[in-house]
């Protein structure tokens, strides 16, 4: 993935909130709103947000996308997915929320918050993932301290909130096509 910023025309269609910025992936298959003052870092596969330059101190919001069958879209379990990819992570929580849910159209999400001691800096932390179905499967994650939670739970609502997927749009500068 790569970043690129573009002058809007002046007639465009795209909206955020005053103080946000929108994230399109792969011309709207993915689309979300974020700070915008926050650093965008493309990787491969994946894009990474941080309130502030990458380091200890920031937040990381990653957003991935994976394409995979529809069929296999249908079938799977958000929250038996969402439980086996917490499985895996290595971090040892003291606290887990509930799995949250939110439908919209054609767009289901599922999340899920642990709290727990970062090992190497003995410090409070807080890690919030989604699985999220769409026409993809897209993992958005958001790793912080405890102590900044507060702002950043914000941060979290309004990336959910205006998430959307498959807005196709053919022209970035003027945004997507309003009927």
């Amino acid at each position: 993935m790569s970043v690129e910023k573009l002058k809007l025309k002046e007639n465009h269609t795209w909206k955020s909130r005053p103080g946000y910025a929108i994230c399109v992936i792969d011309r709207g298959l993915v689309r979300f709103d974020y700070p915008s003052n926050w650093i965008v870092n493309p990787e491969d596969g994946a894009v990474h947000l941080h309130d502030r330059p990458p380091s200890i101190e920031s937040c990381d919001l990653g957003v991935s996308v994976f394409r995979v069958a529809a069929q296999e879209i249908k079938e799977l379990s958000l929250d038996a997915a969402l439980r086996e990819t917490l499985a895996k992570d290595p971090k040892k929580a003291y606290e887990e929320s509930e799995i949250h849910h939110i439908e919209r159209g054609d767009l289901e999400i599922a999340w899920i918050e642990q709290r727990y001691v970062d090992d190497d800096y003995k410090r409070d932390a807080r890690f919030r993932v989604a699985l999220v179905r769409g026409p993809v499967f897209c993992l958005i994650s958001m790793n912080y301290w405890a102590s900044r939670a507060a702002s950043l739970n914000r941060v979290w609502d309004e990336v959910l909130r205006t998430l959307v997927m498959d807005l196709r749009v053919e022209d970035p500068t003027a945004g997507p096509v309003v009927q």
